[in-house]
């Protein structure tokens, strides 16, 4: 289905209003967001489980279609800052991004989406995990 989504917002489609999609990271974190490409936001839910209290955080964002593919920008707001990072930032041609902090790491954290329910080689390294 996201195939399908990233297609028509690619190419275009006629009936795409808002249509919704799930992907998720090597760490098993889900993007359950709606792609609104009429006013060109991106919103949802993220859910996870790295020893943050909350375990599901809004999201919103928004998406351009490049020469590159697809670049989406997301950013999850912790709803309980207090109990881990408060906020971080994905950016990317789809289906590539980079892990960006407000605090913490630095550098850009690189990942990669897959579709929900895809296995994933889980990253031991700890990079991008949330802290």
């Amino acid at each position: 289905m996201i195939r399908n989504i990233l297609a028509c917002l690619a190419f275009g489609c006629a009936t795409l209003a808002a249509q919704t999609a799930c992907l998720q990271d090597q760490y098993g974190n889900q993007y359950n967001f709606t792609i609104d490409e009429p006013q060109g936001f991106v919103y949802g839910t993220t859910t996870g489980g790295q020893s943050c209290q909350s375990a599901t955080w809004p999201i919103t964002g928004t998406f351009a279609k490049t020469a590159n593919g697809l670049f989406f920008e997301l950013t999850a707001a912790n709803p309980t800052p207090d109990s881990c990072v408060a906020e971080y930032t994905l950016k990317g041609i789809y289906p590539n991004f980079d892990w960006y902090y407000s605090t913490g790491y630095t550098t850009p954290q690189p990942s990669k989406y897959v579709a929900c329910g895809s296995a994933v080689a889980k990253d031991v390294t700890g990079k991008g995990a949330l802290k």
